[in-house]
């Protein structure tokens, strides 16, 4: 048994675009597809993974997230509780539970696959790993009972694909290329039905409703200061002297966010030629082995926050977020780690609002918002398991958290109280 959960984690530990090209390698095998389209298939897409990982993440995520933090410490801001970000990952995947929820996750999607209940495949092997798993241990955490642990994976699980299967047509409707897909990212996916209801009610205020703020929008009215390339300059830069920069990197940020919003969008063609034949084959498959059926691919989130009206509002958002923090009332969190991945964060909702940059920069006034409480919620789990984990909290904070996941604090919640109404 040990031999298998060191195998296990040696695969889910490969970097994502090695993992993923296996994963659809196989995939591509299974469905019919010849050796070789199959294996073109899958290194396009690992390739297009590397590319849009290296600019999303490194140059992008890291740039926006730098800057953001040295206007923190440039302000000298400090709550109790520090947003860690990506810094919960190694406390979370240090947990052995995690690992319960590749077959718990995958054989839930299969049994609903089975009966029905979804139209989602998901491929996204990682994240199931990492977000299912997160909720189990923060559960067990809450609990200290495993049965309870593996029931909140299966509920996050049935409750995630169940949004991204209906989230699935209003994406493909404004982004075509993500037909036959969906995006069970539990990061992002819950607040899509939020986008919706938030995208009717600035329809009710005509000069919102009539704001032509999409990046073609923007390029027709103002030429080359609407190109993306130039948006995420100027974003940059001014992120870069608020953080009280020199001059020399005031105009190196510039052009790392600039480079970014360029690049991605060119990343992306090739990751989806990959994609398509993946999605073609299992189409055609489906299609001759269930008539009445509809299958979509489950992939992960940061596809259509790779967009550059998405990119654009996540940049904005750094230091939107900073100011909702200070003022919003019952929050002790301080926004750092969620600062590097407001693109990630909103990536999910702008098609609910046609890309339009100034509906998803109000909207993300209520992201942000609703992060920070869900921050201040999760706080003492997070910490335990930090303290546990021997991490240190930083920024002077006394409570370490992860502003994120809905899932989260309704499994959290609702399996404590079950447990204390039935402790002796």
């Amino acid at each position: 048994m040990d031999k298998v959960i060191e195998a296990v984690r040696w695969f889910v530990s490969l970097p994502s675009p090695a993992l993923m090209f296996f994963i659809f390698f196989v995939i591509n095998l299974i469905f019919g597809m010849k050796f070789t389209r199959a294996l073109k298939a899958a290194l396009l897409y690992a390739l297009g993974l590397f590319a849009l990982s290296t600019f999303a993440f490194d140059v992008f995520l890291g740039t926006v997230g730098g800057a953001a933090t040295a206007m923190i410490q440039r302000l000298g801001l400090s709550m109790s509780a520090v947003d860690y970000g990506v810094g919960v990952t190694p406390i979370i995947m240090a947990k052995p539970l995690v690992l319960l929820a590749l077959p718990v996750g995958l054989l839930t999607n299969f049994v609903m696959l089975a009966l029905r209940w979804t139209k989602t495949l998901d491929v996204d092997i990682w994240n199931v790993i990492y977000f299912m798993g997160a909720t189990g241990v923060l559960v067990f955490v809450a609990t200290n009972n495993i049965a309870f642990a593996v029931l909140s994976i299966i509920i996050s699980m049935v409750i995630t694909l169940k949004v991204a299967d209906w989230s699935s047509k209003h994406i493909s409707d404004v982004l075509p290329k993500f037909k036959g897909l969906s995006f069970p990212y539990v990061y992002s996916i819950f607040y899509t039905p939020l986008a919706y209801w938030f995208n009717k009610l600035f329809d009710l205020v005509p000069a919102i409703k009539n704001s032509k703020l999409s990046a073609a929008d923007v390029r027709k009215k103002v030429g080359i200061f609407g190109e993306p390339a130039m948006i995420g300059f100027i974003v940059g830069l001014i992120m870069a002297i608020l953080a009280g920069y020199d001059f020399q990197n005031i105009v190196l940020t510039g052009i790392k966010v600039g480079a970014s919003l360029h690049f991605i969008p060119m990343t992306m063609s090739v990751l989806i030629e990959g994609l398509s034949e993946t999605t073609t084959v299992i189409a055609e498959w489906a299609q001759d082995k269930f008539k009445d059926r509809e299958f979509l691919i489950g992939m992960d989130g940061v596809l259509p926050a790779a967009e550059p009206e998405a990119l654009a509002v996540g940049a904005l958002m750094a230091p939107i977020a900073i100011i909702v923090s200070l003022i919003l009332p019952g929050n002790t969190v301080l926004p750092v780690g969620m600062l590097s991945v407001t693109f990630i964060l909103i990536g999910l909702s702008m098609p609910f609002f046609k890309m339009n940059i100034l509906k998803g920069l109000l909207f993300s006034v209520v992201v942000i918002a609703i992060e920070l409480w869900l921050g201040t919620i999760m706080a003492p789990y997070f910490t335990q398991l930090a303290i546990e984990g021997g991490v240190a909290i930083p920024y002077g904070a006394t409570q370490i958290t992860n502003a994120c996941c809905a899932t989260n604090v309704l499994n959290v919640k609702v399996f404590e109280l079950i447990g204390n109404l039935f402790r002796p």
